[in-house]
């Protein structure tokens, strides 16, 4: 049975709903904080700079991540380049007349799936390791890659657990 399938994962949009609604409830209780309760300004203060750093984080954009799994249960993990960033650079080198070619992407080494993953029918969260023995952890729902790529992955990372029980 192959287990082959590559799949992209990115930020679920009720994640950022999400930190969105809780950073905004943080600003608007500042608000009552800082009339006459009695914790004061300190405690409005602390909320509202919460509330605008998880604000702040929304802006930040996260670059979706490639999960590769081969038909042997090798697990490959890639960040897509920044398209702005990598056009920037080109426009940059023909400003300066120099024509190079964009860098072909490193190959990333391979991962092993972890005993601490967790693998639920809606939800997965993968720890996966490499040879150095760093540990990335992904966050996986539903409804962010789609559901048969979804099913697909979750089958797959089943028999590489089930494979890792083996040995």
């Amino acid at each position: 049975m192959s287990i082959a399938i590559s799949a992209v994962l990115g930020t679920p949009v009720g994640l950022r709903l999400l930190q969105a609604g809780y950073g905004l409830c943080a600003v608007l209780a500042a608000f009552p904080l800082a009339g006459g309760h009695a914790l004061g300004w300190p405690a409005a203060l602390a909320s509202a700079s919460g509330g605008v750093f998880l604000l702040a984080l929304l802006s930040c954009r996260r670059k979706p991540l490639t999960l590769d799994i081969s038909p042997v249960g090798q697990i490959r993990l890639a960040e897509y380049k920044e398209e702005r960033a990598q056009k920037r650079a080109e426009a940059h080198g023909r400003q300066r007349g120099e024509a190079r070619p964009a860098p072909l992407p490193q190959p990333t080494p391979p991962l092993r799936l972890l005993p601490g993953s967790t693998l639920w029918p809606s939800l997965l969260v993968l720890r996966l390791a490499d040879g150095q023995g760093r540990v990335t952890e992904v966050l996986v729902q539903r409804g962010r890659c789609g559901s048969t790529a979804f099913r697909e992955l979750a089958v797959a990372c089943h028999a590489i657990a089930a494979r890792g029980r083996e040995s």
